[in-house]
């Protein structure tokens, strides 16, 4: 056999052993899926932090803006796929608003339990729709301080909730968070709502 009749079978043995170091190379190294499919959790904690808007009257304030700053926490358990129960506490900070004495400030807080409705699950976007009862406590400080006593009101109200979340690990989610309840110290008070950014972890 002379050496030119070696030469091609060589060259075929040489293209085959790259063909199956590129299709190694590919299956090691190719393109995944863009975020693999999770699960429902057993439970989640969320904390957040923002805005509170307290709808009640300005009539007598000078200096009037019926917003403070919010927080809430929430700690629920799946008990199926579908429905979690949930504890909830949110403190809607307090607005300056008018009352008979002229300006005052109007805080909020509730606790409460209720239940929580997962909208989607099993991509990075999800969200709960939460109701529940709580324990309210609105407080109404006149001020300047001193120009009349304080005074609180406690009251069980309902509250609701609306959670949109972004999965930025399998475990962790950045959320916002919409909540409102109802507070009142005597005839003072109304609606309250807040808005809060925070994290969620998930278990």
């Amino acid at each position: 056999m002379r050496p030119r009749d070696i030469v091609p079978g060589a060259r075929c043995v040489v293209a085959a052993a790259l063909l199956a170091a590129a299709q190694t190379a590919l299956a090691q190294h190719g393109p995944r899926p863009p975020w693999p499919t999770q699960t429902a959790p057993r439970g989640y904690l969320s904390v957040g932090a923002g805005v509170a808007a307290l709808a009640t009257d300005c009539a007598g304030s000078r200096q009037c803006d019926r917003v403070g700053s919010a927080a809430r926490a929430a700690l629920g358990l799946f008990v199926t796929p579908e429905l979690a129960l949930e504890v909830a506490a949110v403190d809607f900070g307090q607005g300056r608003i008018g009352d008979g004495y002229g300006d005052a400030e109007f805080g909020v807080r509730l606790v409460g339990v209720g239940i929580a409705v997962p909208l989607e699950y099993g991509s990075r976007f999800n969200g709960l729709l939460r109701l529940g009862v709580a324990g309210v406590r609105a407080t109404l400080r006149p001020l300047p301080a001193g120009t009349a006593p304080s005074s609180t009101g406690s009251s069980v109200e309902g509250y609701y909730g609306l959670t949109l979340g972004y999965l930025l690990t399998p475990l962790l989610a950045a959320e916002l968070s919409f909540d409102g309840t109802r507070g009142y110290v005597g005839p003072v008070g109304g609606r309250v709502d807040a808005l809060t950014l925070g994290l969620s972890l998930r278990f």
